[in-house]
């Protein structure tokens, strides 16, 4: 009795200090800010190694300077989407279908503007934000036609932002022309490094072919597991998916700026720049001021996402006429996946 009434406080003491420790260690990973997407160097390793890929990715550039220049009244879009989850613990924080829905919810309000600081955004970009009328919808039939949340979950596995793991991708994803594939892990490039954000491939025929088409991101960055602002990363990952460049494509270069539909992120409304991470107004090599605020810089873990381009929503309406993303928003493809707005 003697010897409990000794160990008693002292076991409650170390179970007190571990709860700190581990409070401590979900808040720092929290406040950690997340690492820069690679989807430009991702893409160009794949163009390097398939070179139907790239004369595609030619065609299809040339494919949307047309559309855009001859663009009607812009269109309504849904796409079907599947989350699919690796493991349970991301750094302390876990990842459940109320995340995942906030998720999907937070990049919704991005697209059509309902961000709360979307009104804030730099009086000079003022007339150059844009909406893009597109709903990210979670399926609600699997690719047999049974009901399902759009949230599979798999065993912890990492390494899904690199081209290692194909195999696996293929085996786990659903139809390609049918859902958005989304990949939730934590070690996102096998590395080790466990803030890495995100990254997305750009439309392309083949991967949709070998169902290799997706988005991988970090659950720890999720929105509900981290800030606002840092969540909408996940936003960035989805432009990429709809065919946007990084703003700071190719850096800035004087020789450039007369060709900017063919050159740096293909958009002339988004101001050259190197890849910004703080919310400063700063100025490029032109001496024009930059567009920190875009969801295509780098600038969201420091709290400046707000905003997308005109020429940028012009260029997503684009991406969704190339054959990998068009099948997904037909009707009978909203009527099988369940997100019609009648099902």
């Amino acid at each position: 009795m003697v010897m409990l009434q000794v160990l008693i406080p002292s076991i409650l003491f170390l179970l007190t200090i571990f709860t700190e420790v581990i409070s401590e260690r979900k808040d720092n990973w929290e406040h950690l800010p997340p690492l820069s997407c690679h989807a430009d160097q991702i893409m160009q390793e794949y163009y390097d190694q398939n070179e139907n890929a790239l004369k595609e990715n030619q065609q299809f550039e040339i494919n949307t300077r047309k559309f855009i220049s001859t663009r009607q009244t812009p269109k309504s879009y849904v796409i079907p989407v599947v989350f699919h989850v690796y493991g349970t613990d991301f750094s302390g924080s876990r990842v459940t279908d109320t995340i995942i829905k906030k998720a999907i919810e937070k990049v919704n309000e991005d697209f059509h503007g309902l961000n709360n600081d979307f009104h804030t955004v730099h009086t000079a970009f003022q007339g150059r934000r844009s909406t893009f009328d597109v709903t990210f919808k979670l399926a609600q039939k699997d690719p047999s036609g049974r009901p399902t949340t759009g949230i599979v979950y798999h065993p912890a596995k990492n390494g899904y932002a690199t081209n290692n793991f194909n195999s696996d991708v293929q085996k786990e994803a659903w139809n390609n022309y049918k859902y958005c594939n989304v990949y939730i892990q934590l070690d996102i490039y096998g590395n080790g490094v466990l803030t890495s954000s995100g990254v997305a491939w750009y439309p392309d025929s083949g991967m949709s072919n070998a169902n290799l088409a997706r988005i991988v991101y970090n659950g720890l960055y999720l929105y509900g597991n981290t800030n606002d602002e840092f969540s909408s990363v996940l936003t960035h990952e989805f432009g990429h998916w709809l065919n946007l460049f990084h703003t700071f494509e190719h850096g800035c270069v004087n020789s450039s700026e007369g060709q900017c539909d063919r050159t740096g992120d293909r958009v002339c409304d988004t101001p050259q720049t190197v890849g910004n991470q703080g919310c400063k107004p700063v100025h490029n090599c032109l001496g024009q001021l930059v567009n920190s605020e875009n969801y295509m810089d780098y600038s969201g873990a420091y709290g400046c996402y707000r905003m997308f381009s005109v020429g940028q929503v012009a260029r997503m309406e684009a991406a969704m006429q190339h054959p990998a993303r068009k099948p997904l928003w037909q009707p009978q493809n909203l009527i099988a996946t369940g997100v019609a707005e009648n099902n």
